[in-house]
């Protein structure tokens, strides 16, 4: 099972900047650093692991690769090529999109024989032991592992002789906008007498199953095969979902077989079941002649019966949409090598979380979402529109914007956008405050990148007026407007409907319901936002929202305001009684440098600077913003254990990347924008950035190669943890990147 959410070194403190002005208001248009004159160039990143470098194999088996469909589905495992969690597959379909996911084709079992000798594995798995046992060996004969637009891994083999050497490649490419996958075997020989035959044996083991489960041998009886020498299709009793299998150069042979105890470790360390067995058809067997240098084979695997892809074509039309999206990018800047290359780097991994969603109306794949993070979470209201400034406006796909927006606005309830769609129904689920507020900000970041005017006149300026008109009348989940301070309340001891949402066997360790300061801080910013991109159209309405500013700006700057610390409280607790009144809570959490990063700070200059000083000091980290101050006693620096002792990390001292997204915006908007604020915001950004290229020696955990992981330990040393790929860690990062520079 997924996390609830949804499901100590010293924190880097660059040195303060002392701003020549502050602003309060949002600065429209922040220049970017000079131009060299050159224009930027993209290339897709290519990433590396070799087992003779530093780490070894140790260092493939921490490490993890991750490619997606643009469906909801993906392809996902660790560089040794041996799976760690019940996620790792190398087909899992959304048969649903961008949910209902299945695994389709889990693994490939592949050994090579050469001449007359004993076959001699290429793949290894972890089974059930004391240890766990690795088996095959097929890892001693891996060199390489490398990762663009596809996965590929080289092995090397020798005839037992040392006669002859063969060189094996398997390339994985994860098709586009197909939930197929195809892999790509080359043998070539590299040494020894050509009068040796070869042949490579591949087994498919698959398990169609929910994503989210495992599987036994004892539904043995319910798997059923169709075969031919081109290929196979698995069906499962009672599943909709089938497996297509399919070679151009390979042939066929049926042979059900059943694989045992597969043992996941990284399912293990999180107190889940972690055994499964997995079902084979058959195999596929692919020769190389006497006499031939090289043979190559292509095998697919779908949940449709499709013809072969061309894969080059999917190729090239990937490599030219991100080429685009990097021209949109840097369109106004010449960046540096250095941040160009991470520019490029960010640009690769954004792709991966924007994917298709089907209409409830049409039932075509018409509406964009964004996928909050793989391998587990689907499409979150929160993560969406917090996410869509980065992975969609900052490059240029206003059309995805566009759709992504209209779907959030056409399921909106009651002034409520969903807070995340069910992994297996697609039903939407409502129970969050902050989600309708980042959507407007969101709609009117839209009407400001030049999306179109009918859209915004037509849906969403309507959508994000509703949403207000719901919250200061009040609405579900008893979020609503105090109508003396004009602050939002929401919430009760029993939800969780902030971003701080962890919650398991009934226990909710952040409650955080009443007036929560980000929420407010949000709702400041939105009525701003929202008076200045109406008032064109309606200018009394928008003179009305610009005075509901003022006065919520008021009222937070006063009452949130913790002159003992000269930070800002987490929380305006109701209490106890009749009469109401609110009890602040002083936490030193992460959620109060919204409330200097979001456009229309509601605090005065000084205490922008205390609140951002307060945060560098005592929350940040070169990896995150912790979420809890380490001098509190609740605070926890390791995120480890089963999945309660983790949700209650979660919140209670985990550091998150994506809030150094806010943290250097911060850092700017205190420093005017300034040369130095544009470099100290860098520098926090940097450690995150280097982590994408998987440089980290430390033992365990090394994340996912490419990606920003979900979260890291508060203490250190910080491992990635959490989702291995986040969307909002992504986009939150080449967003102010890209402000910076």
């Amino acid at each position: 099972m997924p996390p609830t959410r949804r499901p100590s070194s010293a924190a880097s403190t660059p040195a303060p900047v002392t701003p020549a002005a502050l602003r309060r208001t949002e600065v429209e248009k922040p220049a970017p650093a000079k131009s060299s004159g050159a224009p930027a160039t993209f290339a897709p990143p290519i990433y590396t692991l070799s087992v003779s470098g530093p780490g070894g194999i140790d260092k493939l088996l921490n490490t993890e690769w991750l490619l997606t469909n643009g469906l909801g589905g993906f392809a996902m495992g660790t560089c040794a090529g041996v799976p760690a969690r019940r996620y790792h597959a190398l087909l899992i379909a959304a048969a649903n999109p961008p949910v209902g996911r299945i695994a389709a084709l889990n693994a490939m079992v592949e050994s090579i024989v050469v001449g007359a000798g004993a076959p001699i594995n290429l793949c290894t798995f972890r089974f059930c032991g004391n240890p766990p046992l690795l088996h095959p060996s097929g890892i001693s004969c891996l060199k390489t592992f490398t990762q663009s637009l596809t996965a590929s891994w080289t092995y090397e083999v020798r005839e037992a002789n040392g006669a002859a050497a063969l060189e094996v490649t398997k390339e994985l490419h994860l098709l586009g906008r197909e939930n197929a996958v195809q892999l790509r075997y080359t043998i070539r020989r590299l040494t020894g007498d050509k009068k040796a035959s070869a042949k490579l044996l591949v087994r498919p083991l698959t398990s169609l199953r929910d994503f989210h489960g495992l599987i036994r041998r004892s539904w043995a009886d319910r798997f059923s095969v169709v075969a031919s020498s081109a290929g196979a299709r698995v069906a499962f009793d009672g599943q909709p979902t089938q497996l297509h299998l399919l070679a151009d150069r390979a042939t066929f042979a049926s042979d059900s077989q059943w694989w045992e105890n597969f043992f996941y470790q990284s399912d293990a360390e999180r107190g889940q079941d972690c055994v499964e067995d997995l079902f084979s058809p058959g195999a596929f067997t692919l020769d190389l002649p006497a006499g031939e240098g090289s043979a190559q084979c292509t095998i697919q695997a779908s949940i449709a019966p499709l013809a072969m892809i061309d894969g080059q074509r999917d190729l090239r039309t990937r490599s030219e949409r991100l080429a685009k999206m990097h021209a949109a990018a840097t369109a106004t800047r010449s960046p540096a090598a250095a941040d160009n290359a991470a520019i490029s780097a960010l640009i690769s991994a954004s792709d991966a979380f924007v994917v298709a969603r089907r209409s409830p109306g049409t039932g075509q794949l018409d509406q964009t979402s964004i996928i909050a993070g793989y391998p587990w979470f689907a499409d979150w209201g929160r993560d969406t529109s917090i996410s869509l400034p980065g992975l969609l406006l900052a490059t240029g796909r206003l059309d995805d914007a566009r759709r992504t927006l209209l779907a959030f606005a056409s399921h909106r309830k009651n002034g409520i956008v969903p807070n995340v769609f069910d992994d297996h129904t697609g039903v939407p689920e409502y129970n969050t405050a902050d989600a309708s507020l980042w959507f407007i900000l969101g709609a009117c970041a839209f009407r400001k990148a030049g999306g179109d005017r009918a859209t915004w006149d037509g849906h969403l300026a309507p959508a994000c007026m509703d949403i207000v008109s719901h919250y200061r009348r009040g609405t579900d989940f008893n979020i609503a407007m105090d109508p003396l301070d004009k602050l939002i309340t929401a919430g009760s001891n029993a939800t969780q409907l902030t971003w701080m949402d962890a919650r398991r066997d009934g226990i909710t360790f952040t409650p955080r319901h009443g007036k929560a300061v980000e929420i407010n801080a949000l709702w400041n910013a939105a009525l701003s936002e929202l008076s200045t991109a109406i008032h064109d159209s309606d200018a009394i309405a928008g003179a009305n929202l610009a005075d509901l500013a003022s006065a919520v700006a008021k009222s937070f700057r006063t009452l949130f305001w913790n002159p003992k610390v000269g930070c800002l409280y987490d929380t305006l607790t109701p209490a106890d009684g009749a009469s109401p009144s609110w009890v602040p809570q002083p936490d030193i959490r992460p959620n109060q440098i919204f409330a200097v990063s979001l456009p229309h700070s509601p605090l005065t200059p000084e205490q922008q600077r205390s609140v951002l000083s307060c945060i560098r000091e005592r929350l940040l980290t070169p990896y995150g913003l912790r979420t809890l101050d380490p001098a509190d006693p609740r605070y926890l620096g390791r995120y480890e254990g089963n999945l309660f002792e983790r949700d209650r990390a979660y919140h209670n001292g985990t550091a998150w990347p994506w809030l150094l997204g806010p943290y250097a915006e911060a850092v700017l908007r205190v420093g005017a924008f300034s040369d130095q604020s544009r470099k100290e915001a860098r520098a926090a950004l940097e450690p995150i950035l280097a982590e994408m290229h998987s440089s980290p020696t430390r033992s365990g955990p090394c994340g996912c190669i490419g990606q920003i992981a979900e979260i890291y330990d508060g203490d250190g040393p910080q491992r990635p943890q959490g989702c291995p790929a986040q969307a909002w860690s992504i986009a939150e990062a080449l967003r102010v990147l890209l402000l910076s520079v």
